[in-house]
């Protein structure tokens, strides 16, 4: 609980001190049933903080802990999922929100399928990204977990799934403009510079670097760029069928 407190309100140092703690009791690897959600929480931490020798730690644990029943597997699965890297990511989740489903807990469901969402839209799946932020938005709003409602409902704008919380990808968040700003936001050129790239004023620069800004639901252009690798959201459109 510690963990997911400092998770929750952003305290990145306060939830690796927490999940260090945890780590160091010596009873975690003979008691499946509280260790998993322990190590599902550090693997989340090591995954918000990027900290490589807390996600191992994770992993040598993980390795020698029994999942018997169907939490514990859930469990096990998120855990895998959250340590993965690269093309590995997409199908991990995947497996993650299959063990969720399985074991029928709602909440930890929408985390997974939040989760997955974020991937996938990396991963230029569209169609998943949409059908799992609608399915996470609606047990988020049965539940009344506000939390995960605003994190669903704030993926959904920055992947541009207008109505996707109520079930209906809309149109793209940015335009083709803008979309073509943030690559040269992203590949670090000045205001002035994308002026000239792409004929137009430094203060038009600016305003479309400001609407980009706040659509993103970002503070400033450096997120902005981290949050479009991320998310995929430098790919070229793709024209429509």
């Amino acid at each position: 609980m510690r963990i997911e407190a400092a998770l929750a309100a952003d305290d990145p140092t306060g939830a690796v001190r927490a999940a260090l703690a945890a780590l160091a009791d010596e009873r975690l690897p003979q008691l499946p049933r509280e260790g998993w959600p322990v190590l599902s929480a550090v693997a989340r931490t090591a995954e918000r903080t990027g900290d490589a020798e807390l996600g191992a730690a994770v992993s040598v644990l993980a390795a020698a802990l029994p999942a018997r029943h169907p939490a514990e597997r859930a469990h096990a699965a998120q855990v895998t999922a959250l340590l993965a890297a690269g093309g590995e990511a997409l199908g991990a989740w995947r497996t993650a929100v299959a063990a969720w489903r399985a074991d029928g807990q709602p909440y930890p469901l929408g985390r997974a399928l939040l989760s997955l969402a974020e991937t996938a839209a990396a991963a230029g799946a569209r169609d998943e990204v949409a059908a799992a932020v609608a399915e996470a938005a609606a047990l988020a709003a049965g539940l009344g977990a506000t939390p995960l409602a605003q994190r669903v409902a704030t993926l959904a704008r920055r992947v541009g799934l207008r109505g996707a919380t109520r079930g209906r990808p809309g149109a793209e968040l940015l335009t083709s403009r803008e979309r073509e700003v943030l690559r040269l936001v992203a590949e670090g050129h000045s205001n002035s510079r994308i002026a000239e790239r792409l004929f137009i004023s430094p203060k038009t620069a600016s305003v479309h670097v400001s609407r980009i800004i706040a659509k993103l639901d970002v503070s400033n252009r450096v997120e902005a760029a981290a949050l479009a690798h991320r998310l995929g959201l430098l790919a070229e459109p793709t024209a429509p069928r």
